[in-house]
Order: structure tokens, then C-alpha cells, then sequence
């Protein structure tokens, strides 16, 4: 083994410096042998270079922790703190065929999906830990947040979000209750290793629905060093007065080298929360979430099997659910929530109880003529439970009970990288049913769609690349109404085609410019077509429309990238113009219900017009002090009306500066921030039930300080948002109807792995 449990005890270490440490060099995304790379000893004489095979061997090793770095034309270094007291053996993944500029990739390998995507990479993830999945990724350029109250935050990306942004967990389609503002994609952060963002249509290799844009939420890579390592890591904020922790464990034996595994589990627990002047009731969260995964087999052929599941309950702030239509008012015009209690952890009605079950198995072939076939089989089971504030002849049941199954189905084929040319064809399938409980929402119904892709990668010399795809599908819903005579069912079908083409272009060494143009579409979901009724935790009455056909959009994406010696620019700007559009409409006056007085909103369709820019600067002021601004401008427009569209982001820019270094063995870092929300002007006066609150300034802070050591390492933060306790109100967020955003927050993060 190269990475054993560094408190594992009695180890007989040999006394001589005659160990050796061998492996390969492998290409992290299509695994080719890397050739000729760099393999050392840090801050020693002892190294060697791999062979054209990419295999090395360092002998003259001593027993000990050593910092082991591989380097290769093209890649970032991989630094590997090692454990060495017997011979060992360790592979180096490096990303050969990336070419990263801080977050942002030109990917040119037969792994990565649309070569000409702009795609980021969420940097420092351990800096988000305890965070929701929308949270973190608040601080990319163009991409925001759609909150209800301040436990529930789904990513908009470009104006758009739920349906029209798809999350891949783990290579599957994140598949649930997804309709609607407040069902935010039920997946453990602490999951993740990494998480990719593409912006822009990417129906073509991931299928309808993902007209916004693509995350990618992957787990890290089960260990390739042999014995038992893992990591702990907790958070606690006084904002809420509780915290989150997680827990991992995963191993290789030397006896079954084929054999990888990891298992891993998290928690957390909040109370209610706090805006600058009072207390948030209702607002806490329970959450308790594990997941095993484990893989036989080598680059050539093997499986793999994945298990997760997510619990959550979370109060819905009692504020928000109004007795009568004259409250309802009161609440609109009120600097308070009508409903202010002591701090407390209770969850009480109205809340939410939310489980998800992901299963995962997978294999994968490389053929003799070098192209990898792979097959995935997922299967989903999501239970949503809402607890209304009316409780009815049933104290302790919900009032509605979600079940949705999903099963799928995924066959590729791709060619590895030859002669500058790559492809890739597949298929996919998915079956989904949804049933339902205690009052109405939304019908039971059964879902189900298939299609086919293919695309094109071709380089065609080292200044320009280009790609082509296209992809068919086909969608069935069938709805079912329930009475005591019969049932009735009724069926919706879609079929079109997705496209895409693109291009890549690199003016020397210091500019890349990226242009990708699509048409994308998705069907109308299960709530636009047949909502009628409370949609409980988003507090409002919804109606949707029969009538509703599919949305159909064609989009241009462009990206100039300058990467200098000390300044790095990037800027995108984004064109969109969809038919057939799918937006809420304020209905006014608001509906009384035996659960109370909630605004309502209908389902409406139109021709949309988004078009905006965002643009990010990195400058290297020193060595140890870097500044970063970003900058997003939207546009929504009704082409039909003329009017703006309402519920879309409003300009926002964010300036941080972040000193960093190192002392002995201590990394350390700095990073203050301010952001800056504009409100939002562009929309329509008296088109909802309170206007745009104002815009808003928050400053914040993050420094922490990190250590290496034969033990691991080890990681602890301090962050504070919203240090000034800025009493503010977010236009995305529906409970603004009600209460202010929470204020100061402070949170403490300590993590360790060995």
C-alpha cells in the first residue's frame, strides 16, 4: 500500500533507505498511458522519469511520510502525501487532456461531454462544506440562487433553473419531485469531489430538459493506494446554532487489488434561524444521509455499485402560512413576520419530510480496437411528506404524500482520441411513476422517454477544434384521475431533436475564444400541465395549464478567455430565444383555502427573449495577493407582450481579495468580499403581490489554515456572511413576501483526512 491509516500502530519500519515506490502514469480522463513524465521526491534528489508506457519505478526510498510529485507536459502537478514503509505501489492520474484556466476548462478528451461548453469547476469545495448543493455554487459568474426561506436553494443558471437545469449525481440523472420553486435537488454536498458546471443548452448528450445548463455532482475517485484511509469534517454557525458533519472510510487490498470501496455518512441539525431583528420560526433542518460505493476491475473492464440515500425535514416558516385573507395583507405591508417566536430546534407544522434513494450499477469495456462501451442501470425512489398548519382528522399524517419511482437505462460507445478525431453514440431510457396521497396537487401519473445521440469532436489543428451533435427523443406522460365510477387517463406525447455545433479557437498561448450554438427543448412538466391546488412549501395556490405545449429554445453561447502572466480575464455572453416559454403569472386576488390565504400563481406560456453577459477578472496583484471580481447581467424580455419577465435575477457584481502563503508548515489564507445586488427594475408594475425590494450590499469574510502532516492533513476555517447584519430582502425569494434574509452568520470548519 502507498496511503495507509496514518494511525494505524505497530508497523514494523525497515531501518535502510532501500524501498521502492512504482506505478504508472495514466491520463485521468481516458486513461492512455502518459510517456515521459516527471516522478520525484519533493525536496530531494530522488526522482525518475516514467517510460513510453508511462511506468516508473524510484528505488533508494526510506520508510517514512513522503510528498510524492508527478508532472507532465501540459498538466497541472499531482502532489501525493505517501506513507512508505514496504514496497508500494501508486498510479498518478494527472488531467493531460484539460487545459484549466482556474476553473474554467477547454476539454479536448472522449470523456467529456461537448468539447466547446462553457464549463467551470467549482473551486475549494472544502471551503463550502455544510452547504447546500445550490449554495455552493453561488460563486460562479452567471450562476445564482432560487431560495425559499433560507433552508431550501436550487442553482438558476442564466435565468433558468428547476426543469430546465438538469443535475447529474454520480452519472444519473437526479430524478424527483422536481416541479416547482422550493423541491431543491435532494443530494448530500458532502458527496461530492467535484462539481462541473456547464452553462448552456446540453440537451444533446444528457437529454431533454437541460436547456439552462448541465451539473455535474461527481464523487472522488475510490482510492488507488492499497490499506484503509478516510476523513472527518464538521461546521457549526451560530446562525441557526447547530451544525453538519460528515464521515468517510475507503480502502484497496493487496490481496484483491481489483477490489475499491468507500462508505460514507453525514449529518446535520439547525434551529430556527435569524433575520437582523427577529427570530425565523419554523425554520430549522434535520438532515441524515449516507451512501457505499465499490468497483471491481481496471481502466480495461470493470463494475461498479453505488448506494445513497438522503433524509431532510425542513420547518416551512410558520409566517408564511396565513389564516385569512385579511392577515394575508397585513403580512404584505408589515416590517415583521406576523408570527415571531423564541428560538427554538423544534420542527413543527408546516414542514417538509423528504427521503432519496439513489441506486447505482455500471460497467465498462474497452475493446481491442481501443473503444469503451458502457452500460448504467439506475434506479430513484423519492417520498416527499407535507405537513400542513391544518391538520385535519389526522393529526399525524401529512396532508400530501408524494412516491416517484424512476428507473434508467444508459448504453455508450466512444472512440478514443485518434488522429485528432473522437466520437461517441448512445442511448438512453427512463421509466417514472408518481403517486400521491391526501389532497390534490398533481395527478398520479406515469412517465416515460427514450433516445438516441451521437457527436463529433474533431481537432483540427492546434489552433481550432470543432464539434457536431444531434440527438432524437421521445416523451410520454400519462395522467390518471381517480373517481368512484372510473378512471380517466389522459396522454401527452413529444417527440424533436436536439442539435448543437461549436468551436474553439486559440489565438497563441494567452487567448481562447469558445462559441457553441443549440437547439434544445424540453416537455412541460407534470405541475405546469396539471397543478391545482396548495403548493405547500413555496406557501402559494398554483394552476396549471392542459394546454401547455413543449418549450423549444435556440441559444448562442460565446467565450473569450486571456490568460496572461498575472491577469486572467474571461467573459461570456449568451443569447436565447425560446418558444413557447413556461412562466408564473400573479393571480390576483389571493385564494382562501381551509388551510389558509396564499397568493396564486397560474402557468402561462410566451415567446421569450434571455440574453445577458458575465465576466470575471483575476489578477495577480503579488504572489500572495490575488483579486477577483464577477459580474452578471441578465435580460428577460416577453416578446409577445412586450413586457419584462418577472422572477428572473437581477445585475449583480462581487469583488473579493484573498491573501495567501505559507509559514513553516502552514498554509494560510485571507479572503474578504463584498457583493452587490441590484434591485430589480424589469418588470412590470403591479405585477405581484409586493414589488422588488431594494437592492443590497453584503460584506463577508473566509480565512483558514490548513497543515500537512505523517498524520494527514488537516483543514480549519472561520467564515462570516453578512458581517454587517444587513437587514435585506432577495427578489428569488418567495418568503420576501414575509420576512428579511437572515443576518450575520458565523461558521467554524474543521476538517481531517488521513
Amino acid at each position: 500500500m502507498v496511503s495507509l491509516w496514518c494511525l494505524t500502530f505497530g508497523l514494523s519500519a525497515q531501518s535502510k533507505c532501500d524501498l521502492t515506490l512504482s506505478g504508472q502514469v495514466v491520463d485521468e480522463h481516458d486513461g492512455s498511458a502518459l510517456g515521459f513524465a516527471n516522478v520525484f521526491i519533493e525536496n530531494s534528489s530522488v526522482g525518475t522519469i516514467s517510460d513510453a508506457s508511462g511506468y516508473y519505478s524510484i528505488a533508494g526510498i526510506c520508510p517514512g511520510v513522503h510528498v510524492v510529485v508527478c508532472s507532465h507536459v501540459g498538466c497541472e502537478p499531482v502532489r501525493d502525501t505517501l506513507l512508505i514503509e514496504d514496497h508500494a505501489i501508486h498510479n498518478f492520474y494527472p488531467e493531460h487532456h484539460a487545459e484549466l484556466l482556474d476553473g474554467i476548462s477547454i476539454v479536448e478528451s472522449s470523456r467529456e461531454p461537448n468539447i466547446v461548453s462553457i464549463k467551470t469547476r467549482v473551486p475549494m469545495l472544502d471551503r463550502s462544506a455544510g452547504k447546500s448543493l445550490g449554495q455552493s455554487l453561488e460563486g460562479i459568474s452567471g450562476v445564482s440562487s432560487l431560495s425559499t426561506g433560507n433552508s431550501i436553494s436550487k442553482p438558476i443558471i442564466h435565468g433558468l433553473h428547476s426543469n430546465r437545469i438538469l443535475v447529474i449525481n454520480n452519472g444519473v440523472r437526479q430524478e424527483g419531485q422536481q416541479w416547482g420553486n422550493e423541491h431543491a435537488p435532494e443530494i448530500d454536498a458532502f458527496i461530492a469531489g467535484e462539481i462541473q458546471v456547464y452553462k448552456g443548452a446540453q440537451s444533446v448528450r444528457f437529454g431533454p430538459d437541460a436547456i439552462g445548463g448541465v451539473i455535474l455532482v461527481m464523487p472522488k475517485s475510490l482510492p488507488d493506494s492499497f490499506g484503509i484511509a478516510g476523513g472527518l469534517a464538521g461546521s457549526w454557525q451560530s446562525n441557526g446554532l447547530g451544525g453538519s458533519g460528515n464521515m468517510y472510510f475507503e480502502g484497496r487490498a493487496k490481496k484483491i487489488p481489483a477490489f475499491r470501496w468507500r462508505a460514507q455518512g453525514s449529518a446535520k441539525r439547525l434551529g430556527d434561524a435569524d433575520a437582523p431583528e427577529y427570530v425565523l420560526t419554523n425554520t430549522g433542518i434535520e438532515e441524515l444521509n449516507f451512501s457505499l460505493n465499490a468497483s471491481f476491475g481496471d481502466q480495461k473492464k470493470g463494475i461498479e455499485v453505488f448506494y445513497s440515500q438522503f433524509n431532510t425535514n425542513l420547518g416551512i416558516l410558520s409566517a408564511s402560512h396565513i389564516g385569512n385573507l385579511t392577515d394575508f395583507q397585513r403580512a404584505l405591508e408589515a416590517d415583521e413576520p406576523l408570527v415571531v417566536k423564541p428560538f427554538s430546534y423544534a420542527i413543527n407544522r408546516p414542514y417538509q419530510h423528504v427521503e432519496h434513494e439513489l441506486f447505482k450499477a455500471s460497467a465498462h469495456v474497452k475493446t481491442k480496437n481501443d473503444r469503451n462501451v458502457g452500460v448504467v442501470y439506475s434506479r430513484q425512489y423519492n417520498l416527499r411528506e407535507e405537513y400542513d398548519t391544518h391538520k385535519g382528522a389526522q393529526a399525524d399524517a401529512p396532508g400530501l404524500q408524494f412516491e416517484i419511482v424512476t428507473h434508467g437505462l444508459d448504453v455508450t460507445l466512444e472512440n478514443k482520441k485518434t488522429a485528432n478525431h473522437d466520437w461517441q453514440f448512445g442511448a438512453s431510457g427512463l421509466i417514472q411513476e408518481n403517486t400521491f396521497e391526501g389532497r390534490y396537487f398533481i395527478p398520479a401519473f406515469r412517465k416515460g422517454s427514450v433516445g438516441v445521440f451521437g457527436l463529433d469532436q474533431m481537432q483540427i489543428n492546434s489552433n481550432w477544434s470543432i464539434e457536431f451533435g444531434g440527438r432524437m427523443d421521445y416523451v410520454e406522460q400519462s395522467f390518471f384521475f381517480y373517481n368512484q365510477v372510473k378512471t380517466e387517463r389522459r396522454n401527452h406525447s413529444y417527440a424533436q431533436p436536439s442539435v448543437t455545433a461549436g468551436l474553439i479557437r486559440k489565438f497563441g498561448s494567452s487567448w481562447h475564444w469558445k462559441l457553441n450554438t443549440a437547439n434544445s427543448w424540453r416537455p412541460p412538466s407534470a405541475n405546469e400541465l396539471y397543478s391545482n391546488g396548495l403548493h405547500h412549501g413555496a406557501a402559494s395556490f398554483e394552476i396549471g395549464d392542459t394546454n401547455l405545449r413543449k418549450e423549444v429554445s435556440y441559444s448562442l453561447n460565446t467565450e473569450l478567455t486571456f490568460q496572461g502572466e498575472h491577469i486572467q480575464i474571461e467573459s461570456e455572453a449568451y443569447l436565447n430565444f425560446m418558444d413557447g416559454f413556461v412562466y408564473l403569472v400573479p393571480e390576483f386576488p389571493a385564494t382562501l383555502t381551509i388551510r389558509g390565504a396564499f397568493p396564486t400563481f397560474s402557468y402561462g406560456q410566451t415567446t421569450a427573449l434571455l440574453y445577458g453577459l458575465d465576466n470575471q477578472i483575476r489578477y495577480k496583484i503579488k504572489p500572495w495577493i490575488e483579486m477577483i471580481s464577477r459580474t452578471s447581467i441578465l435580460r428577460a424580455r416577453d416578446l409577445e407582450s412586450g413586457n419584462w419577465i418577472i422572477q428572473m435575477p437581477s445585475d449583480q457584481s462581487a469583488l473579493s481579495i484573498e491573501f495567501s502563503g505559507k509559514i513553516q508548515d502552514y498554509s494560510m489564507y485571507v479572503a474578504p468580499s463584498v457583493k452587490w445586488v441590484n434591485k430589480q427594475w424589469r418588470v412590470p408594475s403591479n405585477s405581484d403581490y409586493s414589488p422588488p425590494p431594494a437592492g443590497y450590499v453584503l460584506a463577508n469574510v473566509i480565512a483558514g489554515v490548513s497543515r500537512t502532516t505523517r498524520l494527514g492533513d488537516t483543514q480549519l476555517s472561520l467564515e462570516i456572511n453578512n458581517l454587517l447584519n444587513q437587514q435585506y430582502r432577495n427578489y428569488m425569494n418567495r418568503y420576501r413576501y414575509y420576512a428579511d434574509e437572515i443576518g450575520r452568520n458565523i461558521i467554524v470548519r474543521i476538517a481531517h483526512h488521513f
